[in-house]
């Protein structure tokens, strides 16, 4: 790992993913123990699943755009392709 490249908890969006998957993993919890209607609990699992595939998702394509884009710059530079990471 490169030196400026920052650890995932230095991110505000992944903690703040975090966060929201706990407050969802909380509300399912309360929902299954206080005997919430089941089609209410389905409909917030998936909403939590949403969430975090969107989120996932959307995080791996900037990550493979801006990869892809150090490569470039890299190899227009003259660089050598090991200089990216």
């Amino acid at each position: 790992m490169n030196k400026n490249d920052p650890t995932p908890l230095q991110s505000k969006k992944f903690v703040a993913a975090m966060i929201w998957n706990a407050a969802w993993l909380f509300l399912i919890a309360t929902g299954i123990k206080s005997r919430l209607d089941p089609e209410a609990i389905i409909a917030m699992v998936y909403t939590a699943g949403a969430t975090q595939v969107l989120y996932l998702g959307g995080q791996s394509a900037v990550d493979a755009f801006v990869r892809s884009t150090k490569h470039k710059y890299n190899v227009i530079r003259g660089n050598d392709a090991r200089d990216i990471d």
